[in-house]
């Protein structure tokens, strides 16, 4: 008997958006950080069901059900729990990896419990040590010296791992451990002398996945002289993986939803708890002493739809920075970077200056590629030459920014700092946006499983990726639109009846050129063949981006109200689009007065016309 692989559950749980999910079945409206509506697995006439984007996670307080998105499927379609998988699988776009359930599948998902287990026992014992043990005082001291007391060492559970191991041995065999778990767990490692402690004489910081588990850990040396490596964190094991887990997420999902979908970044571990209990900047998180990942993009996405750096303001800082704000853009998040003194971190500036300091930074942060081009105009001076230079490495970042509404409103910006026309400035970028699709494209081939067509074979790289390109990116309300319009003749007709309301988020949201297609040409709802014909006459990002929106079944008797509902969301989706790019050029405070009170005045007149289409 086959079953989903351990790792593509996880991988569809991850990539599940709990408000695109629950979307897809019932109307929602945001309410503050939430999304609202009518419960539907009970009568109610006021909403009580409210989607959580932060935790993923639905609950009605009216009947008191509740759950993630796999659950909510569950219940609203009668499916038990591979069968709603699989059905999320689908909605996501996520690609079923079965494995036959044989021992083998048994022992690893045994092994996983055993180590994750084995890490909480650890923990307590380093915790324990740090707290209790003579030898740690210097740990203390350290720990003293950066602000962080006895009470939120115990809040974060960090500890100290001693220099002899015989202790954590002894405490794991009584607990019916073995020294493969130890191995297993990477707690202890091997070379040609045998085994020996990985951790030793170091600050412990637990890894907690989103779920809380501890998966893994992170050591600090408390002796600088003892070991080159400042940080050993756990090896890959069956519950660790680095590049796949912030410090502090578990922490941190409710504060980000609380904050707008606004999480903060920061370098290190001891930076998100100053962060957190320090500053009451509890929206932090960080990554495990590694670059930013696309991973860690991904993940982060799923809770923030905006992302503050709070890195270094020295030339590493920037550095890195640089490198994060691409993952992120890429990932559909807007960057914004707080300006930090010089030499400061989060830690260090709210101990040197107070936590307002670092409250202020981050209330003041400006877009990342506002900040970045304000920093190197300062360092170009009126040098022509390096002011030149500039357009092309300006050019490039814009680019990485995936959502194309935000990186035209970019190009305008910036076309205006750096002296050039925007329609210039957007020729570069768009030079530039190409390439990146290429190179992503050339990079997919090479590391493809599968081999060449006939039709490929002999043929260039560069022909190919001219040939192939990447599918049109959909917003999600543009994409349960042409959801409706494939699958219900009914439907499709209310949508033309109301395509004069549908402009403005056809002309501002992401795909809406394919629903224009569709509107104009009127494919055969829910016949296969009848789509396949239509996708024939679209360009070929339009073709691909069609496969992956599902023919669904609408109920009749609801049909008007999914309809309605869909066509509003669209609407309420344009006006934010429209009201985050003004927001963005009064921030920016770089155009004449008179242009300033025309932004404002369309400001206000749109967020009066958003908070009636939500209400």
């Amino acid at each position: 008997m086959s079953r989903i692989t351990q790792e593509c559950e996880a991988r569809i749980k991850s990539s599940a958006d709990i408000v695109e999910v629950v979307g897809r079945y019932v109307p929602l409206r945001r309410a503050g950080y939430s999304w609202k509506a009518r419960c539907p697995f009970h009568n109610e006439k006021t909403p009580s069901f409210h989607v959580n984007p932060a935790r993923q996670s639905f609950h009605c307080f009216g009947c008191n059900v509740g759950g993630d998105a796999v659950k909510f499927v569950m219940m609203f379609e009668n499916l038990d729990y591979p069968t709603a998988l699989r059905r999320l699988a689908g909605i996501c776009g996520i690609p079923i990896i079965e494995e036959e359930e044989d021992p083998e599948a048994l022992r690893r998902r045994h092994i996983r419990t055993r180590v994750v287990q084995l890490n909480e026992l650890a923990a307590q014992f380093y915790h324990t040590q740090l707290c209790r043990c003579a030898e740690a005082q210097h740990a203390r001291d350290y720990l003293k010296q950066r602000g962080v007391n006895i009470e939120v060492a115990k809040l974060w559970q960090l500890g100290w791992a001693p220099p002899t191991f015989h202790e954590l041995r002894e405490l794991a065999f009584s607990r019916g451990f073995d020294e493969k778990t130890l191995v297993e767990a990477y707690l202890v490692s091997s070379n040609d002398r045998g085994n020996y402690p990985v951790f030793r004489d170091r600050l412990m910081f637990p890894i907690r996945n989103v779920r809380g588990e501890v998966v893994g850990f992170s050591g600090r040396v408390m002796q600088e002289d003892q070991d080159p490596r400042k940080y050993v964190n756990t090896a890959e094991t069956v519950a660790f993986r680095k590049g796949e887990l912030l410090f502090g997420l578990y922490k941190a999902t409710a504060p980000i939803g609380k904050a707008g979908m606004h999480a903060v970044i920061c370098e290190g571990q001891l930076d998100v708890i100053a962060c957190h209990e320090n500053a009451d900047v509890r929206n932090a998180v960080a990554g495990l002493g590694t670059a930013f990942t696309d991973d860690h993009a991904r993940i982060l996405a799923k809770y923030a739809k905006r992302a503050t750096l709070c890195y270094d303001g020295d030339r590493a800082g920037i550095a890195a920075a640089e490198k994060t704000y691409r993952k992120l853009a890429q990932a559909g998040l807007e960057v914004y970077q707080a300006d930090l003194p010089t030499g400061e971190d989060p830690d260090s500036l709210i101990r040197t200056n107070g936590p307002e300091a670092l409250q202020q930074a981050i209330a003041d942060a400006q877009p990342y590629l506002i900040r970045r081009v304000t920093h190197e105009l300062e360092h170009c001076g009126q040098d022509a030459g390096s002011r030149a230079a500039l357009v092309p490495r300006m050019a490039e970042l814009t680019a990485q920014v995936s959502d194309p509404i935000r990186r035209d409103a970019a190009v305008v910006d910036l076309a205006t700092r750096l002296n050039i026309g925007p329609e210039a400035f957007r020729a570069v970028v768009g030079n530039m946006v190409r390439e990146l699709k290429k190179n992503a494209l050339r990079e997919a081939r090479r590391t493809s499983q599968s081999p060449p067509s006939r039709e490929d074979e002999g043929e260039d790289v560069d022909d190919f990726t001219e040939q192939v390109v990447a599918p049109l990116q959909l917003h999600n309300a543009i994409s349960g639109l042409i959801s409706m319009a494939i699958s219900s003749k009914k439907a499709q007709d209310m949508l033309v009846e109301r395509i004069e309301d549908l402009q403005e988020p056809i002309r501002t949201l992401s795909g809406g050129i394919l629903l224009q297609r569709i509107m104009e040409l009127l494919p055969t709802p829910g016949d296969e063949q009848a789509l396949r014909e239509f996708a024939k006459q679209l360009p070929q990002e339009q073709a691909l981006a069609l496969r992956s929106v599902t023919i669904e079944n609408y109920p009749e008797d609801r049909l008007e109200e999914h309809v309605n509902c869909a066509c509003a969301r669209a609407a309420s989706f344009a006006i934010q689009e429209r009201i985050d790019i003004l927001r963005g050029r009064i921030r920016a405070a770089s155009d004449g007065a008179e242009t300033l009170k025309t932004y404002f005045d369309e400001l206000q007149h749109l967020i009066a016309i958003n908070d009636d289409t939500v209400s």
